[in-house]
């Protein structure tokens, strides 16, 4: 086993957190950190108030009132990951949002919905982006941006399916509170990525995964079809088996989830 990373001595000596009333967006902070050779260390967070650019997975854009929600960007540095195996960085940050929020909130059931949304009840809670920078033959640096709808009741009619712990819950969260848990859990997430406890990584996020092992409704070039869920491959692709048995691999560009997927 290697030894600790730093970002796991960070983590226990508190991590530096930035936080900014307001930002075009904290992974973009945290990017601007690195190229202009501020060094930060792992683990370091920087956090908003509100971001005016917020993204998340293939640009899609996150939506958030001033204020109400948790959105932070951390830095971690996996140089003990090759480049081919950075889905299961993804897996592991994944995990990590969904421990955090069944901590803070035992009566639901959190998924994950591939890639690595998280859903309660059929409808987005938590979304993440995740930029990493390659050289040579490691993952050197990934700078992971996360959403958690936390405080926020009312939102615009071009989001699908949002949902906060408040919509849940009916109370008010405190933002730091749930933080400090996501971090508890990725701290212990991530030890388990860099023991190359990969099994475990593998078989949490299949126990986690929306629609694992059911039939579940997509679109595909514009048309709906009926699929298995069997899991995902290596490099992140999920693995459907449709109803003549033919089993294929796709990526987030290649298919989506039909909303009656969430219905069900």
């Amino acid at each position: 086993m290697m030894g600790l990373t730093n970002f796991v001595k960070n983590c226990r000596s508190m991590p530096k957190r930035i936080y900014l009333h307001k930002t075009d967006s904290t992974n973009k902070e945290l990017w601007r950190m690195i190229d202009n050779e501020a060094s930060p260390e792992e683990a370091t967070v920087v956090q908003a108030g509100w971001q005016s650019e917020g993204r998340g997975q293939a640009n899609t854009k996150w939506e958030s009132k001033q204020g109400d929600n948790l959105l932070f960007s951390i830095l971690l540095k996996p140089v003990f990951l090759p480049p081919s195996m950075q889905f299961a960085l993804n897996q592991c940050i994944a995990l990590s949002i969904r421990a955090g929020l069944a901590a803070l909130c035992k009566d639901y059931h959190f998924f994950i919905k591939w890639p690595n949304d998280i859903y309660v009840e059929g409808r987005k809670i938590a979304g993440t982006l995740i930029e990493n920078r390659i050289m040579g033959k490691e993952l050197s640096l990934s700078v992971v941006g996360i959403g958690i709808n936390t405080n926020q009741t009312v939102f615009s009619n071009d989001i699908p399916n949002p949902v906060s712990l408040k919509m849940l819950t009916g109370k008010d969260w405190d933002t730091e509170s749930c933080l400090d848990e996501v971090m508890k859990q990725l701290l212990f997430h991530y030890q388990k990525l860099q023991s190359g406890n990969m099994d475990y990584i593998r078989q949490q996020y299949l126990k986690h995964l929306w629609g694992f092992q059911k039939k579940m409704h997509f679109i595909r070039e514009g048309q709906s079809m009926i699929a298995t869920v069997l899991g995902v491959d290596e490099n992140g692709k999920l693995l459907l088996e449709n109803q003549q048995g033919t089993i294929k691999a796709f990526d987030i560009k290649e298919i989506q989830f039909d909303p009656r997927s969430f219905a069900e």
